[in-house]
This record gives C-alpha cells, sequence and structure tokens, in this order.
C-alpha cells in the first residue's frame, strides 16, 4: 500500500466516524421527536376529556328546568375555564 493509498484510507476512515456520528444524533432526535408526539397525544386524549366533561354539562344545563340552570352555570364556568386554561398551556409548550 502506497503511502497516498494509507492517507486516503484514513481520510475515509475519518469521514465514517463523522457519519456514523450524524446517524447516532439523527436516531437520538427521532427518539426525542417520539416522546414529544406521545406526550402530545397524552396531552390531546387529558383536553379531549375535559372537553366532553364541558359539553356534558352544557347539555345538563339545556335539559335542566327553567328555575334550575342557574345553580348549573357556575361549575359550567369553571370548567370552560379550566378548559381554556389547559388549551392554551398545551399549545404555549408548543410555540
Amino acid at each position: 500500500m502506497s503511502k497516498k493509498d494509507a492517507y486516503v484510507e484514513k481520510g475515509q476512515a475519518k469521514i465514517d466516524e463523522q457519519v456514523a456520528k450524524i446517524n447516532q444524533y439523527k436516531a437520538q432526535a427521532k427518539g426525542k421527536v417520539a416522546d414529544k408526539k406521545i406526550e402530545a397525544h397524552e396531552h390531546i386524549e387529558k383536553l379531549e376529556k375535559k372537553l366532553e366533561t364541558a359539553k356534558s354539562h352544557l347539555k345538563e344545563i339545556a335539559d335542566s328546568a327553567e328555575d334550575a340552570w342557574e345553580d348549573l352555570s357556575d361549575r359550567f364556568e369553571d370548567l370552560a375555564d379550566e378548559l381554556s386554561t389547559s388549551v392554551k398551556k398545551f399549545f404555549s409548550k408548543r410555540s
């Protein structure tokens, strides 16, 4: 093997090493993205549960007697505020 060939081989080894490091970083990034997707899905499920609770409570208000709806409205307002706050927090983390 000539000195030139040895130099080219050494250079290729350095490039191969960097390719391996880049591939490792890509794999780590994919893992982090997957973790964020899992976290987002969990948050979305929680938000959807809160949404369903608010819808159910609003339906309860709509179906209540004319003189009873006001008693239910405070709880609905709390649920609506909680849902709104949760949605804002969720999207502020993604910005």
